[in-house]
């Protein structure tokens, strides 16, 4: 194992980031809902912060540089784009969800369409998180890989280590300021990369010239419907994704939600357009990599070695926060909307805090058996985003703004949804054209929302929903 420059630069990095969460959290965490929602005064800068880094994580870094070197920089496109198209759908929401008084997504679904809804929903989104949180280890990892010789797996191994004992000290309060230090710097970072690397190729006209041009087309062959697949998946993700609702409910003040929804929107948009340039120069210039790898290894073999390392750390840094923060959710799904409405009634809340906190690391540990068993990043990424896309996305949307959905119907839209997904997966995708989960579980699950409201809706009543 030989520790590069690029290493020392990351540690140090992370260290300083780490070290100012734990003072947060010491400061700052006395409570179950200081951990889970910061006791809802974040300021507008950090609410944007952790934002953009809860959201681009290894996804973001590792995924998109995936579809870019693979399937070229429309692929890259399409899927990085559906984020800022999801958050302006959102940005209309916003404001409701930061007055809405529920902590999760099953906590507001046992309201609207009961308690089978709300379990159903823990379930779903708890699978969709564990895998989300799986390849940020494996993100992690090929960072170690490349900075030091390390193994993947090892690599993979010790950052989940790393991830896992964060996740149980200072909850989202902790990582809310180190993703808003690390949003800056990774903007500020790749804003000073995209110059830099043009003055190399002599101009976007001499990066494009030497990509090949099936990868300029934005069809991209026969497997244009599996990008469009990616990008519907993603939408519905981002529209519906817990996380993020959770960042929205924690700001100081429903004013301050609406505006980092907006600020959200223009920062990802550029942030997006930036991943893709940056993975872009892989093609011609970093020929037989790893598709995972293009943009990490854009930053240590095309850049000079302070921007590289800047891109670098802030890259691990995400992976970390983004795995923090659904862990953190995954925990709290699970003892807020199923251990403490059956099992933990009355409890206190130092042994809800400890609950989540066990429960963090059992999830840790079921995130990393998961990334072991698949081949590349990108393919668990579809997996986890269309089962939270298709499961919960569609009745949170219609529980949110649609008062004539039923109880009936979103009870049946969540099934659908998570239960599609997982039967087209694992039964019938091989069957019929390997079309992937996202273009039939999505639409299947919007269907049955729509189609069983207008049949359970009885006359004259605007709302059935309840226990």
């Amino acid at each position: 194992m030989t520790l590069t420059g690029y290493f020392w630069f990351i540690m140090a990095y992370i260290l300083v980031v780490v070290g100012y969460g734990l003072y947060i959290a010491k400061t700052q965490v006395k409570t179950n809902e200081e951990f889970v929602t910061c006791g809802r005064r974040l300021p507008l800068w950090v609410v944007v912060g952790t934002l953009i880094a809860t959201w681009y994580g290894g996804g973001g870094i590792t995924g998109t540089a995936n579809l870019v070197y693979s399937r070229g920089p429309w692929a890259g496109l399409i899927y990085e784009l559906a984020t800022p198209v999801a958050i302006i759908l959102v940005l209309f929401l916003a404001g409701r969800i930061r007055e809405n008084r529920n902590i999760t997504i099953p906590e507001l679904f046992r309201e609207k369409y009961g308690d089978y809804a709300a379990v159903l929903a823990t379930i779903f989104i708890v699978l969709a998180y564990i895998g989300i949180c799986s390849y940020q280890f494996k993100g992690a990892g090929y960072v170690l890989n490349l900075t030091t010789g390390l193994s993947v797996e090892s690599g993979t191994l010790l950052a989940a280590a790393v991830i896992i004992i964060l996740s149980v000290t200072g909850g989202l309060t902790s990582v809310a300021y180190t993703d808003a230090i690390s949003a800056i710097f990774i903007f500020c970072s790749m804003g000073v990369a995209v110059p830099v690397l043009l003055s190399q190729t002599g101009g976007f006209s001499g990066l494009i010239s030497p990509i090949p041009p099936d990868h300029l087309s934005i069809s991209s062959g026969d497997k244009f419907i599996d990008t469009i697949g990616y990008g519907v998946a993603t939408l519905f993700l981002a529209m519906g994704d817990q996380n993020l609702f959770i960042r929205f409910a924690a700001a100081k003040d429903k004013a301050t939600a609406t505006r980092s929804a907006f600020l959200f929107i223009v920062i990802s948009t550029i942030l997006s357009c930036m991943t893709v340039f940056i993975a872009m120069n892989a093609i011609p210039f970093l020929p037989g990599i790893k598709p995972d790898t293009a943009l990490l290894a854009v930053s240590m073999y095309r850049m000079p070695f302070f921007l590289g390392g800047c891109v670098l750390a802030a890259a691990v840094s995400f992976m970390i926060t983004t795995g923090d923060s659904f862990l953190l959710s995954a925990g709290t799904n699970l003892t807020h909307d199923v251990l403490e409405p059956y099992v933990m009634k009355g409890c206190s809340d130092e042994l809800k805090l400890n609950t989540i906190r066990i429960l963090i690391v059992v999830c840790g540990i079921l995130s990393y058996v998961l990334i072991t068993t698949f081949r590349d990043i990108l393919g668990i990424i579809m997996y986890a985003y269309t089962i939270y896309g298709a499961a919960i996305t569609p009745a949170l949307v219609a529980a949110l703004c649609w008062p004539r959905v039923t109880r009936q119907a979103g009870l049946a839209s969540i099934i659908a949804g998570g239960g599609g997904t997982l039967v087209w997966e694992l039964l019938l995708k091989n069957r019929f054209l390997n079309l992937d989960s996202a273009l039939v579980a999505v639409p299947f699950s919007i269907i049955v929302l729509i189609v069983v409201t207008f049949l359970t809706q009885p006359k004259g009543s605007e709302s059935t929903g309840g226990k």
